[in-house]
């Protein structure tokens, strides 16, 4: 798996700096009962023995010696957050224990890192980050991790870095220390401030974040938990087809730390939390790069005026996650224009079902990565596009089965008297530019769908012409060339052949 390149140095804060007050600030009526885990490992010291000295003046005897050897540090993959106070009390045994909000599982991540590294086959370590001194710059800790008990909130100045850190491809892993609601929902409001345009929700089944190394449909809780259908539980908040934030709101740093169970905690435990932990860094890892790019937006428009024509790329905006692929059309449309001479409009138009203009496109995209729904009006409005000799092209971004859900529930609200069929090899969609009759996919749909190689689209009548296009392998992603792990897609040579076919079937029909 290939690592991270990124400039690494160590983020370690001095502790006092956290009894002298962060700017961060806890809400103190949280659950909070001191600490519950394992001290942190300590550090490996590598010594070797058995080293001879420089020669000494005869008749002195070489001597030997232990000295000590710095091994060059691993690139760091996640930086604790420090936040909140300090707090002590006297434990039953007599002795007086103190602790950090942002510290009350020590050796979590210690634990978390030698796994996954282990199952992973990588060399990341983890750091503690003091964010007044933090860089804020992914390149550099590209996981912030957050954990505690107390509710927490940031000032104004901390929620702008932290939405940079993650538009520029950073990523934010929550954990609910014994599963308090407390930060939970502190976390919520917080990312409603936030990333106001993306929200926190609960992570569909077929996430790849369930199945980036080891395969999760079910986990064990604890008692307290009350979750006797053993569903995993995330929340997550996405950024393009990225999930750039996670939630745990059960909590799974208990587990990383020493694999215990906290009385009354609301748990994920056991092996299960901690392959859970090992899934979440394989997907951050292999996501990672995607997010750098993502944070530049490749969308433009040429002022060469011979380049542009009446054929305009016009995106559907709905209320669900319709624009997880924003580079996706640059790179189509460039292919387009440069192997066929047509001549296209560059830069696209973002529109809803419900502009009166609509009939002024002759196609429309839409995409997505969950579930949306679309309101009486933009049935009607699209509904009137298609009867007009409109084509929509519609594509499941990263082959999520939510969108394809929704996308057939929707469709059937606008053309109830006609269903989505597969087109056969023959269709002229197939050799409008390109002769098409093979394509490569992605390793999970080779995995799922044993020895599938031809093409696989789908169609709508709506009269007598077909009018909609539905791929049910994503598409999008393959036209920005960029690697989406996990995901039911086409490879990215065969999406721009495939896409470029569309719009030259769009341009003749």
């Amino acid at each position: 798996m290939k690592t991270i390149s990124a400039p690494c140095r160590a983020l370690f804060a001095v502790a006092l700096l956290l009894a002298s007050g962060c700017a961060l600030a806890a809400d103190l009526g949280g659950n909070d009962d001191g600490p519950c885990g394992l001290l942190p490992e300590a550090k490996p010291q590598r010594i070797k023995g058995g080293e001879g000295v420089p020669p000494l003046p005869l008749p002195a005897t070489p001597l030997r010696r232990t000295e000590r050897k710095r091994e060059p540090a691993a690139p760091t993959l996640i930086g604790k957050l420090m936040w909140g106070g300090y707090y002590s009390k006297v434990m039953p045994d007599g002795q007086k224990m103190g602790w950090y909000d942002w510290n009350t599982d020590p050796a979590d991540l210690n634990r978390l890192m030698k796994f996954a590294n282990a199952k992973l086959n990588v060399r990341y370590r983890n750091v503690n980050i003091d964010p007044k001194n933090f860089s804020w710059d992914p390149a550099e800790v590209p996981v912030i991790y957050i954990q505690g008990r107390r509710g927490l909130s940031f000032n104004d100045e901390e929620r702008k870095k932290l939405r940079e850190f993650v538009l520029r491809g950073g990523f934010i892993w929550c954990d609910s220390c014994h599963g308090s609601e407390d930060f939970a929902n502190s976390i919520r409001t917080e990312m409603k401030a936030i990333l106001p345009d993306h929200p926190l929700q609960l992570l569909a089944p077929d996430h790849p974040v369930f199945r980036s190394s080891f395969e999760i449909d079910h986990v064990k809780y604890s008692p307290a938990a009350h979750r006797l259908d053993g569903l995993p539980t995330l929340e997550g908040a996405n950024v393009g087809c990225r999930t750039a934030v996670f939630l745990f709101p059960y909590d799974l740093s208990c587990a990383w730390d020493s694999y215990h169970v906290p009385e009354g905690g609301r748990c994920i435990v056991g092996e299960d939390a901690m392959n859970l932990g090992i899934n979440l860094t394989a997907y951050t890892i292999a996501y990672y790069n995607l997010g750098r790019y993502l944070a530049q937006r490749h969308a433009f428009d040429t002022k060469d005026d011979s380049l542009k024509g009446d054929f305009v790329f016009a995106q559907v905006k709905t209320n669900g996650l319709w624009d997880p692929a924003p580079s996706a059309f640059t790179a189509l449309l460039k292919n387009t224009i440069e192997t066929t001479n047509t001549k296209v409009n560059f830069g696209r138009k973002e529109v809803l079902l419900t502009d009166p203009a609509l009939m002024n496109y002759p196609f429309l995209y839409l995409t997505g990565h969950e579930d949306f729904s679309l309101t009486v009006d933009e049935v009607a409005g699209l509904k009137k596009f298609l009867e007009h000799g409109g084509m929509l092209l519609a594509d499941s971004c990263c082959g999520n089965l939510g969108f394809d859900k929704a996308f057939r529930r929707e469709m059937k609200r606008v053309v109830p008297t006609s269903d989505l069929k597969e087109l056969p090899l023959d269709h002229p969609v197939y050799s409008s530019f390109y002769k098409i009759d093979k394509v490569a996919y992605s390793t999970q749909v080779r995995a799922s769908f044993k020895d599938m190689n031809a093409p696989y689209l789908e169609g709508l009548q709506v009269g007598d012409d077909m009018r909609v296009i539905y791929s049910r392998f994503d598409l999008g992603c393959g036209w920005e060339q960029q690697e989406r792990p996990y995901t039911f897609a086409i490879m990215p040579d065969d999406a721009l052949k495939l896409g470029t076919n569309i719009i030259m079937y769009t341009i003749t029909h």
